[in-house]
Order: C-alpha cells, then structure tokens, then sequence
C-alpha cells in the first residue's frame, strides 16, 4: 500500500514538473511564434494605400486629374478582383472612372510626383498617391458592384500599398534631383578661372550682378489666373528682397493692354509677346510659371498643395537658361479657407523655386559670357573687299572670335562672339571704323535682339 502511494506521490510530482516544464515552453514558444509572425506578417493592410500611376492631357492639371483616376482604377480592381472588374466595366466607367472626380477617391495632400513633361501641347506626369478605399467602397456598394473584398454585407475594405516603380528613387531624393536640374557642364566659376582674362571676369561679374528679370505666368497653362499671378508676385518679392532688378506685373499688364496692335506691326507675331515686352522693359531674362495646385479639406482643416515650374529664357533671343521645379511637401494647412491653404502653397512652392531659377540664369549667363556671347553682324555697301578685310582683322584683337558668314558688294554678314552687350559691340564697332581710312561715317541701321546692322559710309 505504503508502495502504491508512493508511486502516485513520484507520478503527481513528475507531472507537476512536466506542467510547469510544458508552460514554460508554451510561453517561450509563445514569444517565439509572435516574433515569427512580425517577421512574416507580409504586407500591411490599409484603409489608405498608396497607389502608382501615370496620367496624360493637354494641360498639366488634366494630366493630375487622369493620373489620379488611373490610380483609383488599379485599387478598384484591386478591391474587386480582376473578373468582377472586368464584367462591371460599363458600369465602373460610368459611375466611378471620371477624371473630374477623381479628387473625392484620393488623399491630395499625400500626392508624390515622380515625373513629369511637356511636349507639343500635351502634358504627362508620374504620381504616388493614397486612396480613400472608404469612398471607393461606398460607392461600389450603391451601385450593386460586388466582389473579392467589396461584399455586400459590408464590412471594412483594405489593401496593401501598391510596390513602388523601379524608375522613381525615394521621395527626398526625387525631389533635389527635380529641383536642382542643374547640368554638370554648368559650372561657371571653374570655366571662368581657366578660359577668361582678369578683365574678362570683371566684367562678367558685373553684367551677371545686373541682370534684369521678368516674370510672367504661362497664360496657355493658367487654369487659375489668381494663383498664377501670387506665383509672380512672391517671385518678384524675392527679387526685390535681394536687391535684384525686376519688372513690375502692372508693367507688363499695361503694356499688353495698350501696346497689342503695335506687337503685332514690329514683330508679325515671329516672337511671343512676352519676349517682346521684356525687350521693351529692358529685361535680361524672362521667366515663365507654370503653376498646378490642388486642395481639399479633413477635420476641420483646409490643406492646399501646389507644384511651380519656373523657365528661364534669354531676353534677346528666347533661348533657354535654365529652369528649377518645387513641390511642396508636406501641404500647407489653414483654418481658414481652402482658398487661403492654396494661396500659402503657391506662396511657399513659388519662393523655394525662383533662387533655383535665378541660380541657373546666372550659371548659364556666366557659362555663356565666358565663350563669348554670339552676335550676327551685318554692313551694308561692302563693296571695298580688302577694306572690310582690314576691318575685320582690326575686329579679331578686341572680340573673343569673329567669323564672315556671308560677302558681297552689298552687305557683308558676320558672326561675332563678344563678353559684353549689344551696346558693348556697337562702341567696339565705333572704335575700329574710327581707325579705319574710308569707314569712319560707318553709322547703325538696324538693331533687334543680338543682331545688328551697319551702313559702312562707303
């Protein structure tokens, strides 16, 4: 008897030891399934993924309002399943996939751009956007579209973030990378020190610390004049607070009112009107903005975000110098309207912006100084041959190159590279007829842009 209970003492013991062995590793293994589950938990779910997408149209704003969509299309189909989205297809186009709402399916203050273009007339752009799974669902449901998670019952719609695109780096980097857009061949001072002269420099300096700007918005791709011109005006804001010389927005205001029929008599419409009135005011460089701006409202508060393209162009000749983008990020809030949230992101986008802009006129103006800057020279009643010869050998020693382009009894062209002015060339022409038996009544004729002519007096 003495043994039975003993044997029942050593059996309860020993599983007394088993249990609390077996709870130990129950709670071991515990810890050691939960981290297993956090390793393969896969992708997570969200009421709000973020989708990628690419939209077109024949203006930038159309071309965000296509993206978006587009965007909304993938997570639609994603929520329903590609067989249930394919046989609601009539009904997923007439009741969800409209460019113009697609702002109430989406998140616009997560926008990303990732790209963006412009090409005769017809704008692209690249976005990363969340979407409102909330809205879409509602709507699905309302117009009897069921399936894989759309259920009709109800219940909450989820989706993990859609994987990024191979061809957009991170957002920190997308951004420098869209708003430097600065060549490496753009490096003024190290051309400066190696390919010009002490007096060369000095010069381009000073012509460089004078510049004179005009900014103007594009008005092709202003869908709204308003924030168009808060963009000029904070441009024109920084340039005045950094003493640099600009033309006024009422300037050019007026003069397109008053002076319409005589743009059209000078130029025949061969260069834009606001080319031409920058010549008029005297500026450098113009710039043109472009502005894309969107808004929405969430608890109580307005968000507003807006992405500047600012283009810089020579005044004399509409070439390019340059150009710098910015987008704000995160999106400016107010509590007062959404009016003012977006006025706050034109404001903030456009004076990031322009020190880019004004960075790289300046670099390529430099750049451009330094080889030269290129003038078509033109005198009429050449008849002396060897007479023009000597001129333009006198020319050689004081312009960085000159090159005859064309000759004959009437008119001799040619290509004259100068650190310097108009003005700067037509003393410097002044000086050499001076010295010049048979061309000291050379006298000018004509001058428009970085071309001019001369009567030689022969």
């Amino acid at each position: 008897m003495k043994r039975t209970k003993l044997f029942l003492i050593s059996i309860l013991i020993i599983s007394v030891f088993i249990s609390c062995a077996s709870t130990g590793g129950s709670n071991s293994s515990s810890g050691g399934s939960t981290a297993a589950a956090s390793v393969d938990e896969g992708p997570v779910l969200s009421a709000s993924p973020v989708y990628y997408a690419t939209g077109s149209g024949s203006s930038q704003s159309a071309a965000f309002n296509d993206a978006k969509m587009n965007a909304v299309k993938k997570a639609a189909s994603d929520a329903l399943g590609i067989a249930s989205a394919a046989a609601n297809r009539d009904k997923l186009m007439s009741k969800i996939y409209i460019p113009s709402t697609a702002n109430a399916y989406v998140y616009n203050e997560t926008m990303e751009i990732l790209d963006r273009g412009d090409d005769n007339g017809s704008s692209t752009v690249s976005i990363g956007i969340r979407i409102n799974l909330e809205a879409i669902s509602n709507v699905l449901r309302a117009n009897d579209i069921y399936g894989n998670i759309i259920l009709p019952q109800g219940g909450e719609v989820l989706l993990s973030d859609m994987d990024r695109p191979s061809f957009a780096p991170e957002p920190v980097v997308a951004e420098e990378k869209a708003v430097e857009e600065k060549p490496a061949s753009v490096s003024a001072s190290s051309t400066v020190s190696t390919e010009a002269t002490p007096e060369e420099i000095a010069l381009i300096n000073e012509i460089i610390s004078k510049l004179s700007f005009m900014v103007y918005y594009d008005e092709e791709s202003a869908t709204d004049p308003f924030l168009a011109k808060t963009a000029v005006g904070m441009a024109n804001r920084y340039l005045s607070e950094n003493g640099m010389e600009y033309v006024d927005l009422g300037q050019i205001e007026q003069i397109k009112k008053d002076q319409a029929a005589a743009y059209e008599d000078e130029t025949g419409q061969a260069v834009s009107m606001i080319q031409w009135i920058a010549g008029k005011l005297n500026a450098d460089i113009y710039i043109e903005i472009v502005v894309d701006a969107n808004s929405n409202t969430k608890n109580n508060r307005y968000y507003g975000s807006a992405s500047v393209s600012l283009k810089n162009f020579d005044a004399s000749t509409a070439a390019g110098r340059g150009s710098s983008y910015y987008q704000t990020v995160p999106p400016a809030m107010s509590t007062v309207s959404e009016d003012d949230a977006l006025n706050n992101a034109v404001a903030s986008a456009t004076f990031n912006a322009i020190k880019k802009a004004v960075d790289q006129a300046r670099a390529y103006t430099q750049k451009e100084l330094t080889q030269g800057i290129k003038y078509d020279l033109v005198v009429q009643n050449t008849y002396d041959s060897r007479l023009m010869r000597d001129f333009m050998k006198k020319m050689e020693r004081k312009v960085k190159s000159i090159k005859r382009i064309s000759t004959s009894p009437e008119e001799t062209k040619y290509e004259v590279r100068l650190i310097g002015q108009i003005e700067d060339l037509e003393d410097l022409i002044y000086d050499v007829s001076e010295g010049l038996s048979g061309l000291e009544g050379m006298s000018l004729v004509y001058q428009r842009g970085n071309s001019i002519t001369f009567d030689s007096g022969l």
